[in-house]
Order: structure tokens, then sequence, then C-alpha cells
């Protein structure tokens, strides 16, 4: 007789908030490591997701500006010592970043090899030029999720940061196939968007971890 699988006891340990940051300075560039600014639009956009967590216990950032000074801003409000870890930070697009999409997809059509169109539909087979690969990407983002999740306490955390960090981690969190494209694809984060995680442990320190809508 097959012997019935036991379903592991949980505890909850805390919340995981992942918070995009808001409007950029210079729309309509394509903005890795580019270090831009928020515009005034931005930085209330962020204002209004912020303003209904509650019992916030930790903030995390990602070091470029756009999320930094609004995480800054928080902590201040706030009284929290504000972290910082450069594994939160964007993509490098390389020789594209920075530039306006406009100009990229211009590019397109005189590159035979180094196309961002190619990029978008598998960007596991096409790097951008003296750019972040896909490979060394995730392996930052999973390194930072790892160590998260093995805290000894799971605290209330807030966490400034861009949209592709954020559709790695929940690609992790929904199983969803890594090498692939599904959750680039298929997930949408708008500016100032946040993310809710619920995050369990059971009792052999295990970390579950469940996306709250």
């Amino acid at each position: 007789m097959k012997k019935k699988q036991q379903t592991p006891l949980l505890s909850s340990e805390g919340t995981l908030y992942l918070l995009r940051h808001g409007e950029i300075a210079t729309p309509g560039i394509l903005a890795g490591k580019t270090d831009v600014a928020l515009s005034e639009v931005g930085r209330k956009q962020l204002l209004q997701a912020t303003g209904s967590l509650i019992n916030i216990s930790r903030c995390i950032s990602s070091p470029l500006i756009r999320c930094h000074d609004g995480a800054s801003q928080y902590c201040q409000q706030h009284h929290l010592p504000l972290e910082v870890d450069s594994k939160l930070r964007e993509m490098d697009f390389g020789d594209w970043d920075g530039k306006r999409y406009q100009a990229l997809w211009k590019m397109d059509e005189q590159s035979a090899t180094s196309a961002i169109g190619n990029f978008w539909q598998n960007p596991w087979q096409h790097q951008p030029p003296n750019g972040e690969t896909m490979d060394s990407f995730v392996s930052r983002v999973d390194n930072w999720w790892q160590d998260y999740c093995a805290d000894s306490q799971l605290h209330n955390t807030l966490v400034f940061t861009h949209a592709g960090v954020i559709k790695h981690i929940l690609a992790r969190i929904l199983h969803l196939p890594i090498p692939g494209t599904v959750h680039m694809a298929s997930i949408d984060v708008p500016y100032a968007s946040v993310i809710k995680i619920s995050l369990y442990r059971d009792e052999n320190e295990k970390v579950w971890s469940k996306l709250m809508l």
C-alpha cells in the first residue's frame, strides 16, 4: 500500500512586498544600468503605492537612484534603516542601455547579429552587445532570493527594485520554466506596482512562498 504523503506543517513567518520604482524622468529609453531619476509623477506613484503598507520592519533597495531615492525617503519617514543590495539592480543592457527604444528598433534594421528584437524573442540566446547575459542576471537574482529566504527571521519586508527582477522572482515562486520566456512575455509589472508574497517556514526549516492577489 502506497504511503500517503504528509503535508508539511507551515507557520507564518512574514510578508515580502516587491515594489517596482515609479515613472522615470526620461521615458522611452531602455533603462537597465543607466542611473535615471524618477519624474514628479513617479515620486507621487511611490507615495501612493506605499501609503497603505503597514507593519514594515525591513526595507531593501537596488542601488540605482530610481529605487534608492524612494526607499531612502520611505525609511526616513518610518524610522527604518535602509539596506542596499546590488543584486537587486536591473539587467545591464550593454550598448543598448540608456538609448531610446525608437533608435534601438532602427538599429535592428542595420544589424544581423545583435538586434534587440531577437533579444526580446529569446534573451537566453541573444545577449545585448557588451551587456549582461541572462545566465548572469538570473544567477544574481537567485542568490538574493536564496539569501533572503535563508534569513533566520523573515520580516515584513519592502523591496524597491525593477521589473526584470520582480518577474524573475515571480517565475521562481510560480514554478515557471527557466530558462524560458513565459514570465517575460506574460507578466506585466507597471510602474509602482506592489507584489505581495507570503512566506511560511515548515518544521524542516524550508521556506514556502505564496503569491497574494
